[in-house]
């Protein structure tokens, strides 16, 4: 953190965090925040390793906020920053007597599932850090975050900020103390754009919530309805290459490659030949990159020929993400009144087509093994959690340094699951370097 805002100077929200706090629960209502937990095995030293952790939250002062009583009615005044104190402690640690190694899990992961959706409590920090002890050999630490200050990136940070600094601390080496602010990136989003621009903002939005009223998702003839559920698929190896290859050909990147992948695996089933869809973006500048915070939302895109070429539609898809990030300052005042434009005659703008897209800078793989210590990061599934998914299809891509994690979330009564497959397979097939050469130039 920096000496360049003052402790107790205002802070904005992003947009991000503006539109995010418009949709979330009043204050005191339990909200989906975000999570990192991992089972730690080996030799281990809990004071090094609360020392990295406490270390990340005192330089990343995204971290240290507190929300201002003026939040709700002004995003310009909407939170502070408030420094820990010198004494204040980080992390939580307990000694768990438990009679066996499933015994120990089941009590992390409840205990991870009820962080999961505390909200942020008055007067107290967005984030919970509980590290548990089995015996000398086994550990449990446990990470919560409120996501109106904690995103995706910020987590990826986390997760391998602490372990880097937990390995030179073990080294007797110094860790970083400063970090990019937070407070200060917001200030910039705030005061970067003038008029001129924004009102290209509300045009830009206007024209894709357009497309949206237009061409929102309806189930197709022939469609047959079952239950909702999920279709999975891990790309990795020859496949992650071929796509990469793809990626090259079409001079633009893998998620751009998969997301044109996808509406032209729509139109191949449903028809559709205008798709509006609404993907996750992420407003950080590329000098903000290592910013921890809440820069993440979403934003409408239209593709008005998805049964073109795989190389068009690239281009297509590609140029209207990059207006989407060009145009993303929105605030949620500005978007309910663009919203009440298209919604008359008792219509409702009911998004049916959601992307969210992820890049994680480590592997696949959820353990890691460094000598003689070994860290899992799957062993305690949230229990008891359940999300009701307001889209027809939601594509979740989680890009990895070795591979992608597709999830195709899918409405049975909108979609079904023979459609749902359909779409999937030929999402993943149409990735491939023979798939753009045959059809580069023409339709499916």
């Amino acid at each position: 953190m920096t000496d360049d805002v003052q402790e107790q100077q205002p802070v904005p929200f992003t947009y991000g965090q503006d539109r995010y706090y418009a949709q979330s629960p009043g204050p005191g209502v339990s909200r989906k925040n975000v999570w990192y937990a991992c089972e730690i095995t080996g030799e281990f030293d809990p004071a090094l390793f609360e020392q990295a952790v406490d270390s990340f939250v005192r330089r990343h002062d995204a971290l240290c906020m507190d929300l201002l009583p003026t939040a709700g009615k002004d995003p310009v005044r909407a939170q502070r920053v408030r420094p820990l104190g010198v004494t204040e402690k980080t992390v939580d640690h307990q000694a768990v007597k438990a009679s066996s190694a499933q015994q120990f899990s089941r009590y992390a992961s409840l205990l991870l599932s009820r962080d999961f959706v505390a909200p942020w409590p008055d007067g107290g920090r967005p984030f919970k850090f509980r590290l548990l002890r089995r015996d000398g050999e086994c550990h449990a630490f446990l990470a919560t975050f409120q996501n109106l200050v904690f995103d995706s990136r910020a987590l990826d940070l986390f997760s391998r900020e602490i372990w880097r600094d937990y390995t030179a601390l073990v080294r007797g080496e110094s860790v970083p103390w400063t970090a990019s602010s937070f407070a200060e990136a917001a200030h910039r989003q705030r005061k970067s754009f003038g008029i001129a621009h924004m009102e290209r903002v509300r045009d830009s939005w206007r024209d894709r919530l357009a497309h949206e009223a237009h061409h929102s998702w309806r189930c197709p003839e022939g469609a047959v309805p079952t239950e909702s559920g999920v279709v999975e698929e891990v790309l990795s190896g020859e496949v992650m290459d071929a796509i990469r290859e793809t990626s090259r050909s079409a001079g633009c990147t893998v998620m751009q490659c998969i997301v044109s992948a996808f509406v032209r695996a729509l139109y191949r089933h449903s028809g559709r030949k205008e798709v509006s869809l609404w993907t996750s973006m992420d407003s950080r500048r590329s000098a903000e990159h290592d910013v921890v915070g809440m820069f993440a939302s979403a934003g409408p895109l239209k593709v008005c020929d998805a049964g073109a070429g795989f190389l068009d539609v690239c281009a297509e898809v590609g140029g209207q993400m990059l207006d989407a990030l060009r145009f993303q300052q929105m605030d949620s005042q500005g978007l309910r009144t663009l919203i009440r434009e298209f919604e008359v005659d008792g219509r409702k703008l009911d998004p049916g087509i959601f992307i969210n897209i992820r890049q994680i800078e480590r592997e696949m793989a959820p353990t890691r093994q460094e000598e003689a210590l070994r860290v899992d990061s799957s062993a305690y599934p949230l229990m008891g959690i359940s999300w009701v998914d307001t889209y027809a299809l939601h594509l979740r891509c989680d890009e990895y340094l070795d591979g992608i994690e597709v999830s195709l979330l899918f409405d049975g009564q909108r979609v079904g699951r023979p459609l749902a497959q359909n779409i999937a397979k030929s999402l993943i097939d149409g990735l491939s370097p023979s798939t753009v050469q045959k059809f580069g130039g023409m339709g499916v």
